[in-house]
């Protein structure tokens, strides 16, 4: 009695509650909810679920104006009131229509919506998802309305509202999946568009929402969202992770998967090569998943390949082959997927080029020697990215490439990718594809083609191309062949290319991978060591270069590479010493480029002075050195006016020093060198002081080395030049003089007469005594020494006008000396 007496008395306490609720002042109606919401929950009626639902059922025409009321506290209010109400499950299907009609007006019926309020615009979503929640399937009679409650709010400015609508469109989905279906495609634009919001946790509520939408709305929308969707591999990691989930949850359980597996596989396959371990771990276990239920459904189609498999001896390290099912999947589904995919490999943005890579790869793997008949379309595509701005994009089609390697045999890419090379088409492109092609081949079919390929690289447009990148991937690709092929047959070819890349490259690193390339070309061939290759290779390449030597250029390939020959041959080149030497006289003296000649005579000198001698290791150099030495240095001798010819001159006198040094050659050198001395006078007074210089050397190893040559008149030309000389610019061009001819008076010619000579020497005395007082210390010293040793053929004839001329000197302590060593002689002659 009691009982019923508290809610007798409640219920008289609401109607005047519910009065206050319709007052026209906002503040009463604020103030009514609020005693509304104190006195229902708050009392001991709440623990009564019958009693709740009569109260609410009486209340239900007062608190729904509320919902529309024009202050914004009293909706949030009145929502709040409502929510409590259903998440006490007291909520009786008889007022969905009182409350859904109500948000729909306020949230669905018009752009922009009726209510403009964020919280409260949440607040209704959290009621419909509330009563989704708790109504489930009931609330297909309402279905239109909730759908267009929605479609409106998963595109909110709010993201909290987005969110809420996105995660109510999935409970809504699974709720009304009978009816679901009739109108799941309006929300698919909708949700859509709310895949590229800037939170992640929205884009991940709109990957679900479609992913149910799918499930268990219309199929065929898939065509329409499965590309938005795909872009979302792209994505951060934790939306990855989604978007594989979804899209393996669709291979497993949409409907009418069988018709849209090209659009599905895409959704998770490319999670297999992600860089994120929890998204790639997901995406193997799903696919592996997808692929047993795949066979099981399929058993009776699927069963002679289950028992029947092919060898996998010959598979990619480091991956499982997938099952049946899955390369089945691949296989049936691959036709639809190339077109699109093949073309996001030249998209204009990186990450859509990396996804389609990274899922190009995946699905070769998959397809396997199935994927022949795409082959050429696959290559195409390819050649294209082989050469991506974006160098892990490159690495991914390289690996591509060598899984391709693994199920097409050599006859038949070669087919598609020899003539690309052929045609220098992109450069480098088509030597990388190749490359990574063979790495994956069998050794054994390799062989096979092998001969073709080097003929193919070895040809003069594919191996004598400057680009370095182009020689970098050639590089490459011969290292493959060496290390998977019998290359001895082809050795020349691939020499005659190592040699133009290590010869014409500026980048130190191709330089040293050429070189490192020519060491196990020789390792390959049974040779102990590079130089053996040099040595059987030398004469053929030698033969090789004569035919066209008359006409090399600075950038002409056979001379880029006679100049490697010179720099890397070492000791073999002593075993071609007259064929070398053929191939410089034919070269050298035509003027068609002076570089060329310069270059050669530079290459040469180097040669000549190295300490091992390569060019003596076969005893040969003596016989073809002279013919050397008159036609392609004795020419650049004479005067010629320019700078090139100065240059020439310089290189030809240090070549010719160079000749001069090499001992045991004496007698064969005699008649070319005593040409050469003709020469000398002029090229001790040469404009260039490099020439200047290297010509006193010259006179000071004939005076050395061949002292018959020079006669009286031979020592008293030189001496004069020489004495000119110790006036010269360059200190280091007067010392050298003052050495010379020191050296030239040490021992004089049989048959010199000083008495004939006095006329000449005391010229020589008169113009070198001026030196004495040389403000340059060291020169005096110098010219000391050189007054003594020419004052040793005539004493008198020096003491006499040291005598004359002693009281000019500022510094006379250098004069008076010689005048003491020249009494001392006179008295000893």
């Amino acid at each position: 009695m009691a009982t019923e007496d508290t809610t007798t008395a409640m219920m008289e306490e609401l109607n005047e509650i519910f009065n206050k609720m319709n007052d026209d002042n906002k503040a009463k109606r604020r103030k009514a909810l609020e005693k509304y919401s104190e006195v229902v929950f708050e009392s001991e009626i709440i623990k009564d679920e019958r009693k709740l639902t009569d109260i609410l059922t009486h209340s239900i025409a007062s608190l729904v104006p509320r919902l529309s009321d024009q202050s914004e506290m009293n909706r949030i209010n009145a929502s709040n009131i409502i929510l409590k109400f259903i998440n006490l499950s007291v909520f009786d299907e008889k007022l969905l229509i009182d409350i859904i009609p109500v948000i729909y007006h306020r949230l669905g019926s018009a752009v922009p919506p009726i209510e403009e309020s964020e919280e409260v615009r949440l607040l209704y979503i959290n009621i419909v998802a509330e009563l989704v929640t708790l109504f489930q399937g009931k609330l297909i009679p309402y279905m239109n309305d909730v759908i267009n409650i929605l479609k409106a709010s998963v595109l909110d400015p709010s993201p909290e509202v987005r969110k809420a609508a996105t995660e109510c469109t999935s409970a809504f989905a699974k709720a009304t999946r009978e009816k679901f279906h009739m109108q799941s495609e309006s929300l698919v634009k909708p949700l859509t568009k709310g895949l590229n919001h800037q939170r992640f946790k929205n884009r991940i509520a709109c990957i679900n929402a479609l992913g149910d939408i799918l499930l268990f709305g219309d199929g065929k929308v898939i065509k329409d969202v499965s590309g938005p969707m795909a872009q979302c591999a792209m994505d951060l990691p934790q939306v990855r992770l989604v978007l594989v989930t979804v899209g393996g949850t669709l291979a497993k359980e949409m409907p009418d998967r069988y018709s849209y597996w090209h659009y599905i596989l895409p959704l998770f396959l490319f999670g297999l090569t992600d860089e994120d371990n929890d998204v790639r771990e997901k995406a193997m276990t799903l696919w592996s998943e997808v692929g047993k239920q795949y066979e099981m459904e399929n058993e009776d189609q699927l069963k002679e390949e289950m028992d029947f498999g092919m060898e996998t001896s010959h598979y990619p390290s480091g991956e499982s082959r997938p099952g049946v099912g899955c390369r089945t999947l691949v296989y049936r589904s691959i036709h639809h997927i190339l077109p699109g995919l093949l073309g996001d490999l030249d998209d204009w943005q990186a990450g859509p080029r990396l996804q389609a890579a990274r899922l190009l790869t995946t699905l070769v793997l998959n397809a396997e020697k199935k994927i022949t008949q795409y082959a050429e379309r696959i290559m195409v595509a390819l050649h294209l990215a082989a050469g991506d701005k974006e160098e892990n994009i490159v690495k991914q089609v390289l690996l591509c490439s060598e899984y391709l390697g693994h199920f097409l045999p050599p006859a038949t890419y070669l087919k598609l990718v020899l003539p690309r090379i052929c045609a220098a088409e992109k450069g480098e492109r088509p030597l990388k594809i190749l490359a990574a092609l063979l790495r994956g081949s069998p050794d054994d079919l390799v062989d096979v083609e092998v001969t073709t390929i080097c003929q193919t690289i070895s040809s003069d447009d594919v191996a004598h191309v400057y680009d370095s990148d182009h020689q970098e991937a050639l590089v490459d690709l011969i290292t493959v062949i060496i290390q998977k092929c019998d290359v001895q047959e082809n050795s020349y070819g691939l020499f005659c290319t190592l040699l133009f890349i290590a010869s014409s490259s500026e980048y130190p690193d191709i330089v040293k991978n050429a070189q490192e390339q020519l060491a196990a070309l020789a390792l390959k061939c049974n040779m102990n060591c590079v130089e053996n290759l040099y040595q059987q290779q030398l004469k053929a390449v030698l033969i090789y270069f004569q035919s066209s030597a008359e006409s090399w250029l600075e950038h002409t390939p056979c001379f880029q590479m006679f100049i490697g020959l010179l720099e890397f041959g070492d000791m073999a080149l002593g075993s071609e010493v007259e064929l070398l030497i053929k191939v410089l006289c034919t070269c050298v003296p035509t003027k068609q480029d002076a570089l060329v000649s310069l270059r050669c005579l530079t290459k040469m000198q180097q040669l000549l002075v190295r300490e091992d001698c390569p060019l003596q290791s076969q005893n040969q150099l003596g016989k073809h050195l002279p013919k050397f030495v008159l036609e392609c240095i004795a020419v650049f001798l004479p005067w010629h006016a320019g700078m090139t010819a100065a240059s020439l001159r310089t290189a030809a006198v240090a070549c010719f020093v160079a000749v001069c040094k090499v001992r045991g050659i004496e007698e064969q050198l005699n008649n070319e060198v005593k040409h050469c001395l003709t020469l000398m006078p002029a090229l001790i007074e040469d404009e260039a002081e490099d020439t200047r210089r290297l010509a006193c050397e010259a006179v000071s190893f004939i005076k050395s080395y061949y002292p018959h040559l020079i006669d009286s008149d031979v020592l008293h030309q030189l001496a004069d030049k020489l004495v000119g000389r110790l006036d010269d610019i360059q200190a280091i061009v007067r010392l050298r003089a003052a050495n010379v001819l020191t050296l030239l008076f040490q021992t004089l010619p049989e048959n010199y007469d000083a008495t004939l000579q006095s006329a000449r020497l005391q010229d020589l005395y008169e113009r070198s005594m001026i030196f004495l007082d040389d403000p340059d210390i060291k020169l005096q010293e110098a010219v000391l020494g050189v007054l003594y040793e020419m004052g040793r053929v005539s004493p008198p004839l020096l003491m006499g006008m040291l005598e004359n001329d002693c009281h000019k000197y500022r510094n006379k302590q250098h004069c008076l000396k010689l005048i003491e060593d020249m009494k001392v002689l006179t008295l000893q002659g």
